[in-house]
């Protein structure tokens, strides 16, 4: 199957996003899986157990005990089932320690080696956390906007950009301070975290701009696009289906499409290679095209979502 998404996020900025989560059903604990939703530049994953690295990418699954890192001038997009994301910077490492749910209770623990996040977390409910573990420190949170950098001496800050962060050391974790909107706070090796101040201003604007409105958004969505039969034969038919996703469930809503074929196949509606069409309330679409040569068809597409801030 050939499969070319081409997505705009109204001033077309490009959402190349996608989640593939599943389940074991049967037990009380649920084996949770994460998925990569973007990627840019070199970024490997190891899948626990393995001594391998392997180059990451759009759609592939993370499950507890996996590892990432990315390359200088690299970043990948993490997305968990509940829609809360990661976003990795260059040079980093990390682990998806924890990705477990029992019944309404989900725990996800990402322990990061080096480097920078950023990290979107969706409200959760009084029975789950999300919690960033570094070198020296601990955060803890329930729904919340905030950035995490390990440097090279092993120094942990965290930048808190919405909500509030519970930080603590990893020798001390049981004193923590809370650290609130625009507010940062450092945590040495062996030390507790220092007493939240103010991020400078320019210092927040940069900070909050690694993981923007527009990119968190674009990573929401994923446009799925097929041709059925993949080898168009002169003369004959074959559909195309497209189906739009929010957060890994099929989008709810109406949406307009443009899409364009490659090669000599037009769509039979209108005869072209382009059309315009609208989606079934459920973000779904079939059309039929047609080739006048055999050839393998691939499309592109291109929509525009409107998302308030």
């Amino acid at each position: 199957m050939n499969i070319r998404t081409v997505l705009a996020w109204a001033a077309a900025i490009a959402l190349t996003a996608a989640l593939a989560m599943t389940y074991t059903a049967g037990y009380a604990q649920k084996q949770r899986v994460a998925s990569i939703a973007n990627v840019k530049g070199t970024v490997s994953v190891k899948q626990s157990g393995q001594k391998d690295w392997a180059p990451a990418a759009v759609r592939m699954e993370l499950k507890e005990g996996d590892e990432l890192k990315t390359d200088a001038g690299s970043t990948a997009i993490i997305r968990m089932d509940d829609g809360t994301m990661v976003k990795v910077g260059p040079l980093a490492t990390m682990k998806m320690d924890k990705l477990d749910k029992t019944g309404a209770a989900s725990k996800t623990n990402i322990d990061m080696g080096s480097g920078k996040t950023w990290s979107r977390v969706n409200k959760l409910n009084e029975q789950s956390d999300f919690s960033i573990k570094t070198p020296t420190a601990v955060a803890g949170v329930r729904g919340t906007f905030f950035s995490s950098e390990v440097a090279q001496t092993s120094d942990s800050t965290f930048d808190v950009f919405e909500g509030a962060v519970a930080v603590s050391s990893s020798a001390n974790p049981d004193q923590a301070v809370m650290v609130g909107a625009r507010q940062r706070s450092t945590v040495a090796p062996n030390q507790n975290p220092s007493a939240p101040s103010a991020i400078p201003a320019n210092e927040y604007d940069a900070g909050r701009s690694g993981f923007s409105e527009e990119e968190f958004a674009a990573a929401t969505y994923d446009l799925q696009i097929s041709v059925s039969p993949q080898v168009v034969e002169p003369g004959k038919n074959a559909t195309v289906n497209v189906q739009l996703f929010r957060n890994s469930s099929p989008f709810k809503g109406e949406v307009n499409v443009k899409l364009n074929l490659s090669g000599s196949a037009t769509f039979v509606s209108n005869g072209s290679p382009e059309i315009s069409a609208t989606t079934d309330s459920n973000g779904a679409l079939s059309l039929e095209i047609t080739s006048t040569s055999t050839e393998t068809v691939t499309v592109s597409a291109q929509l525009t979502i409107k998302v308030k801030k």
